[in-house]
């Protein structure tokens, strides 16, 4: 129990940092655990230092834990949505549960990566990752006990071919710096040098304005191809599921116009039977008025004879 109890303590902690600083922690902490307790020491140093994204999604957990159950809750009412819809339930009460949880995919994930911007930490698509890790979790009860757990190692891909799972720790981009000036050479330099460089720093800001504004468009297509993504996933759920309540209402009708063939064959028998009863019925009235005549004849002929 004490075993468990100081791995648990220290996986708590060690998931709450930031990724730089994780490794160092967990090093610091297998040493002081060495002395006291091997066997904790060892599951301590097994722990995976997590990704950029995995590290974002344990602070939503532990900072917005609330939203992060409000959408695992939106999960499973999407998921009994669209049972009920396979069954031939109403539409849209699927498109409402499916539009709930992507709200809260997007405006989590959107949150996730300013966690992470915030916190000084850069990689690329991340917030399709973190998109991608949210709607799994929404979507599968396993990755959902994962991601409460506050302890994921790496992102997870949603069903339907969202998320980055597989990403390695280094996916940052380079970071940008920002130039500095030259100190050598500044007696040295001509006359003619200083007009020159007047020249060249108008240039150097206008540099910076235009990567300033590709990094804008960049994040925008991003935001824009996650959203596609996203909306392309629900779209194509929806047509699973209609394609499959197609195929069930298909039997259901094949089955009833078998049972309508079936009992247009037994009421065309029914009414071939009952024209034939009303000719037998009218066969043996004419045969029993005949016989009542002969009899009604013989016993007056034998009347007049006594």
């Amino acid at each position: 129990m004490a075993e468990s109890k100081a791995v648990e303590q220290a996986a708590e902690e060690l998931y709450g940092l930031a990724p730089g600083e994780f490794t160092s922690a967990r090093d610091e902490r297998v040493k002081e655990l060495r002395t006291e307790d091997r066997e904790a020491a060892d599951a301590v140093k097994a722990l995976r230092k997590p990704t950029v994204a995995a590290w974002a999604l344990n602070q939503l957990v532990r900072r917005r834990r609330k939203d992060v159950d409000k959408l695992l809750a939106a999960g499973e009412e999407l998921r009994a949505a669209q049972e009920e819809l396979l069954g031939g339930g109403e539409r849209s009460a699927f498109q409402q549960a499916a539009a709930k949880e992507r709200d809260l995919v997007a405006r989590l994930s959107a949150d996730g990566a300013a966690l992470a911007g915030e916190a000084g930490e850069r990689a690329g698509g991340l917030q399709e990752k973190l998109a991608g890790t949210l709607h799994a979790a929404a979507l599968d009860g396993e990755t959902a006990d994962e991601l409460r757990g506050g302890r994921l190692v790496r992102e997870r891909e949603a069903i339907g071919g969202f998320g980055g799972f597989g990403a390695e720790p280094g996916d940052a981009p380079p970071s940008r710096r920002t130039a500095r000036p030259s100190k050598s050479g500044g007696k040295a330099r001509s006359s003619r040098a200083k007009p020159a460089a007047s020249k060249a720093a108008p240039r150097s800001k206008s540099g910076a304005s235009a990567g300033a504004k590709d990094a804008a468009r960049d994040a925008e297509r991003r935001r824009r191809l996650a959203a596609a993504k996203t909306d392309e996933r629900h779209a194509r759920r929806e047509l699973e599921s209609a394609t499959k309540a197609l195929a069930h209402a298909q039997e259901r009708a094949d089955a009833a116009e078998a049972h309508a063939a079936e009992a247009a064959e037994r009421a065309r028998t029914t009414a071939e039977r009952l024209r034939d009863a009303k000719k037998a019925a009218t066969a043996a009235r004419k045969a029993h008025s005949r016989a009542a005549s002969a009899l009604e004849s013989a016993e007056g002929g034998r009347a007049r004879k006594s």
